[in-house]
């Protein structure tokens, strides 16, 4: 494991995306699991490991800081989402130290966690979750996303990018959810969904 901040500009920019995407939408509505799955529709394989298997070596080394360390949200991107581009991808982890009140930001690649960034302090406390309320994987999520409208989104553009951001919802009595962004690249479009992470359900936001 080593401490370095070569992607701290990257990390930053795909958790502010993520971040103002959840943040454009206000309320959450009904739960649901109705989506049929697409004619042609198939099983979406990232390179790379999922968010759960690069979560143990994040874990570690922010245990090795903080012996409190707390997962507080979790980022990724994945690019040319249905096309073999072969570019792994990079897992970002947010801890929360409450006995220090500083934020740390660990990054995972080919098994290998860092420090993004010396950790900061934050001016609020943040909420945080446990790994046991975690149940549905990146991959489940990004499926999800596909037969959901990504697959028709795939099929109208050239290339479609997924910013995945797993993080609490209030509105959900502080669950960890899933937010999916696929946006086509060079276009102003995007299909953004809300996945219950604990249970896979689907979060219908307003239309």
């Amino acid at each position: 494991m080593t401490t370095g901040t070569g992607s701290q500009r990257k990390w930053l920019t795909a958790i502010g995306l993520a971040l103002i995407v959840a943040l454009g939408l206000l309320a959450y509505g009904q739960l649901t699991n109705s989506a049929s799955r697409p004619a042609g529709a198939t099983d979406l394989a990232l390179s790379g490991d999922t968010a759960r298997r690069a979560y143990t070596p994040a874990v570690e080394l922010a245990l090795e800081w903080q012996q409190d360390a707390r997962l507080a949200g979790v980022s990724g991107q994945a690019l040319a989402i249905g096309k073999k581009s072969g570019k792994e991808v990079e897992w970002g982890f947010q801890f929360f130290s409450s006995s220090t009140q500083e934020l740390a930001l660990v990054a995972v690649s080919g098994g290998e966690a860092r420090m993004v960034r010396p950790p900061m302090l934050s001016p609020y406390k943040l909420s945080t979750f446990s790994p046991d309320e975690w149940r549905i994987d990146s991959d489940q999520a990004l499926q999800t996303w596909w037969e959901h409208g990504g697959y028709s989104l795939v099929k109208q553009y050239a290339q479609v990018d997924a910013a995945m951001q797993l993080r609490v919802s209030e509105e959900l009595s502080s669950q960890p959810v899933w937010v999916i962004a696929g946006v086509a690249a060079n276009k102003n479009t995007t299909l953004t969904i809300f996945v219950n992470a604990s249970d896979g359900s689907v979060i219908v936001g307003p239309k």
